[in-house]
């Protein structure tokens, strides 16, 4: 009786007669409400740029000001070291492969430590030069320059203490300056490092105290443009990488630079026969 009359007032008030179906329609709604708050915030997602994960960032084309910084590439293999070089002067460069190159003895990178005398006498020689005591000047100099430091201008002008490296830009061999190109071999390579700064990979040293390295200059792979000028020659010998072979290639099927002689001569074996004329 008790529940016939619970249903009868529930009609009366416009409840459902049975508390179920309104408990159907319940997860209904809430779900609908769910889904509306889903939808809301992936589109919020797609309208964002993604943010850093793991040292990379990922680019949104869409969102302005959005930018990519690519995951830096680990050295190639049989890199040894690197040096960042002061600027270049033109009259560092011996010929079309090696260049002399300073390095700022207070760079964190630069490996080594700097001689206490150096040091000091690179000091008294700042002062010496301010004082126009020029006879000291030289003198300190000589003691830095045997050291095998110097001091030099940085980005900035000012003087620095640097150490002096002497590189063999590593797969190629440019002709001798007193060879056909030999010349044009230098001034290219003058026009493209002068005044800049480089990025030296070493992988090793020669019998001459020489780094053999790769060498970059804003951005240039340097061998890779005095190859395709055709001012030197793939020195495969000491170094078969395809790359190389294949930019000699392209620059002898244009007859650029060197190429455009019938003829050519090897500067390795130019070398080898002024050896053996002086034998």
């Amino acid at each position: 009786m008790y529940a016939s009359h619970t249903r009868r007032l529930r009609r009366h008030r416009g409840a459902p007669a049975h508390g179920g179906a309104a408990r159907k329609r319940a997860p209904a709604s809430l779900l609908c409400f769910v889904g509306a708050i889903l939808l809301v915030a992936s589109s919020r997602h797609n309208a964002l740029p993604k943010v850093p994960f793991l040292g990379s960032f990922w680019r949104d084309s869409s969102a302005p000001g959005a930018y990519y910084t690519p995951t830096p590439r680990p050295h190639p293999h049989g890199v040894k070291y690197e040096l960042h070089t002061l600027p270049v002067d033109a009259k560092a460069v011996a010929d079309g492969d090696t260049i002399t190159v300073y390095v700022d003895a207070d760079d964190h990178r630069e490996p080594g430590n700097v001689p206490r005398g150096v040091r000091e006498a690179a000091a008294e020689r700042t002062k010496a030069r301010a004082a126009k005591n020029h006879e000291k000047a030289v003198t300190l100099q000589k003691i830095i320059v045997d050291a095998g430091y110097r001091q030099v201008p940085d980005l900035t002008g000012e003087q620095v203490l640097a150490k002096k490296y002497r590189v063999r830009l590593r797969g190629i061999d440019a002709p001798e300056n007193s060879m056909r190109y030999g010349r044009e071999a230098k001034e290219e390579l003058v026009k493209l490092v002068q005044g800049r700064t480089l990025k030296i990979s070493i992988y090793d040293t020669d019998r001459y105290g020489r780094l053999v390295a790769d060498v970059d200059c804003n951005g240039i792979f340097v061998q890779e443009h005095m190859l395709k000028k055709g001012l030197t020659w793939h020195y495969s010998a000491y170094d078969q990488r395809p790359e190389l072979a294949e930019w000699e290639k392209q620059a002898r099927a244009s007859g650029l630079g060197l190429w455009a002689l019938p003829n050519p001569e090897k500067p390795w074996e130019w070398r080898k026969e002024k050896r053996m004329r002086k034998w």
